[in-house]
């Protein structure tokens, strides 16, 4: 089919593996080479690698080597996941975490960007008082601030969501923790809109620094959608593009509030809106009410549809301002 895959390939220069044993490799209690070994090792790699959809294989040729090759499929990243760090130049990065070694990861990177000469400046606090202080004292210049915050600090009772909820700093905040895994975490995080760097990857995660944005006109953005992860998907990509979007889960919803938006308003409808519902009898209602600007969303190829001339494009689930 069409759907993307990511090839990730391990090669080596040595003796190679017979085809005999290669044959048996990854199966439970397949072991060589290994006087202790269990022969679980590659059968759970294997397992594990076909249990999120993807393939595992072993290539060799005698005395020319072995390559290990694992496909797995893209998808997109979680909305919580931060996969850029965009800094806007002449801002302040605040950093909280008790760790020393995680103040040293970020001071490198930046200073790797040239971050000085772009005029952004970095601010070090290792505990929440200090910290609580500063802000409380720069509450001025908060647009130009973007704060990294651990979320456990030690000897401390409060967490840094609890700082960054108390202090009202949601709109420029990303939490830096090794617990991104843990469900009540990343439900507050969604709840809340604030993004996540898991720990590990505070040294690998792509940042780039961003001119000052010249000003531009934006239109307001509608998407009407049942499902509740494509809103928080959204939702986490508008705050971080500045966009302004309204939500609703239906077209009734959405009426209540018609009268407020523009007629050229541009509004996204999911093709497929539960309970037998289609979205292009909702965009056709839309289009009869004067709403001309109606995109069709959907994880469905395009040839699915009939013809809709009522409709400009018919797209995929991505927010528009990232599609193209």
């Amino acid at each position: 089919g069409n759907k993307k895959v990511v090839e990730i390939r391990v090669n080596d220069s040595g003796k190679g593996i017979s085809i005999e044993i290669l044959s048996r490799l990854g199966q439970r209690g397949e072991t060589h080479g290994k006087i202790d070994g269990s022969g679980l090792g590659l059968y759970h790699a294997k397992k594990a690698i076909e249990a999120w959809g993807g393939i595992f294989t072993i290539e060799s040729k005698i005395n020319h080597g072995t390559t290990v090759v694992i496909t797995l499929p893209a998808i997109s990243a979680p909305g919580w996941f931060v996969a850029m760090l965009q800094v806007q130049e002449s801002s302040k990065i605040v950093i909280l975490d008790d760790d020393h070694s995680i103040h040293l990861v970020w001071d490198n990177r930046f200073s790797l960007l040239q971050a000085e000469e772009a005029n952004v400046k970095l601010i070090h606090f290792y505990n929440p008082i200090e910290f609580k202080k500063w802000v409380l004292e720069n509450t001025v210049s908060m647009s130009s601030i973007l704060y990294l915050i651990d979320y456990e600090l030690l000897s401390h009772e409060v967490t840094g969501l609890d700082l960054i909820e108390r202090l009202n700093l949601k709109k420029n905040s990303i939490l830096v923790t090794s617990r991104y895994e843990e469900v009540q975490i990343r439900e507050r995080c969604a709840r809340i809109l604030v993004q996540i760097i898991p720990k590990g990857m505070a040294g690998v995660v792509p940042i780039s620094i961003l001119k000052a944005p010249q000003p531009r006109e934006q239109s307001d953005v509608v998407l009407i959608d049942d499902d509740e992860l494509t809103h928080l998907n959204w939702k986490f990509s508008a705050k971080s593009q500045g966009r302004v979007l309204y939500t609703f889960y239906g077209l009734d919803e959405f009426l209540k509030k018609a009268e407020t938006f523009d007629r050229v308003v541009e509004i996204h409808v999911d093709s497929n809106l539960g309970n037998g519902i289609k979205g292009q009898d909702v965009t056709k209602q839309l289009y009869e009410l004067g709403f001309s600007n109606l995109y069709l969303t959907t994880g469905f190829e395009v040839a699915h549809f009939s013809q809709m001339p009522w409709v400009k494009a018919i797209r995929s689930k991505e927010p528009p301002w990232l599609d193209g």
